[in-house]
């Protein structure tokens, strides 16, 4: 019996062989983001004095009373610092491989809000020629070094295989210096398809290959490399790329956020039905997962 399922029994479901045929025509779309940006990868940097991620998320650290300016100022408000300033309650992950920090940064302050927002709106919309839906909540990941709460695995995947749509952008943004085992693998485009396709595109295949088959991890492991970046820089990628978060050896924690975007032009060319594989269902679609208005 397996302990640890991870993605599995929340990997993307085909109600046909017809809707599976669908996805696949999606699936095997040439990639947009080559098409825009000539790679599988864009790496921007944006303005921190304009935009100032790291001020608003110590100041909200401190409003949800997650940390006490006492404990925090012993390390000058270092982010990567932060997991001195905890106990363990706060730190381990659950069995969703969450902690109580990212949980509680599902609600955020405005000036958290309008960070994200200006953000949007004045660096990711300007890449492109044609307006964007935004990811309505971003996800915020603390990640803490030698994390407990489970059995730790480098679990690779891609948003296809949790029911996203293979027409958005993936976006990465740290608030702390990512290095080495703190840092996210990433695996190149054409790497991951050919990975994925050795599976016959069966995701439950899939996320039991990257838990339990050795030699297909070793291969993810050797194709794939951690992102190096700072405070200020982001990076956008394909959404079939192959990435996950490591067991964190480092001595600093990581702060990051995901986000995913789409364009205007492509919401109409799903050819199936796009929905979250978890409880809630909810579709990739302007005022479900994405904003209602674009930019």
């Amino acid at each position: 019996m397996l302990k640890n399922k991870g993605h599995m029994g929340k990997t993307i479901k085909f109600k046909s062989k017809e809707d599976y045929d669908f996805f696949l025509n999606d699936f095997k779309k040439s990639s947009l983001i080559q098409k825009i940006f000539s790679d599988w990868k864009y790496h921007g940097i944006y303005n921190t004095a304009n935009i100032d991620f790291k001020n608003s998320i110590i100041h909200e650290l401190l409003e949800k009373k997650l940390v006490t300016e006492s404990q925090f100022s012993k390390y000058n408000y270092q982010l990567e610092s932060l997991h001195l300033c905890l106990n363990a309650d706060k730190k381990d992950l659950d069995e969703s491989e969450q902690n109580k920090i990212s949980i509680s940064f599902y609600e955020t302050s405005k000036a958290l809000k309008i960070d994200y927002a200006n953000f949007i709106e004045q660096e990711i919309s300007k890449l492109f020629d044609s307006k964007i839906y935004y990811q309505i909540i971003p996800t915020f990941r603390f990640h803490f070094p030698k994390q407990k709460g489970y059995n730790w695995n480098d679990r690779y995947h891609t948003d296809i295989m949790l029911g996203h749509p293979p027409f958005e952008f993936n976006i990465w943004l740290p608030f702390t210096k990512v290095y080495s085992s703190n840092s996210m693998r990433l695996t190149p485009y054409d790497d991951s398809l050919e990975i994925i396709s050795s599976c016959n595109y069966d995701f439950e295949l899939l996320a039991q290959y990257v838990q339990y088959n050795e030699s297909f991890i070793e291969n993810l492991k050797d194709k794939s490399e951690p992102l190096e970046m700072k405070y200020g820089e982001y990076i956008i990628f394909d959404p079939r790329c192959l990435h996950c978060t490591q067991y964190n050896d480092t001595n600093d924690t990581r702060i990051s956020m995901d986000i995913r975007v789409i364009l205007e032009t492509e919401i109409d060319n799903y050819s199936r039905k796009y929905a979250t594989t978890g409880r809630k269902k909810m579709p990739f679609l302007p005022g479900h997962y994405f904003s209602k208005e674009s930019v």
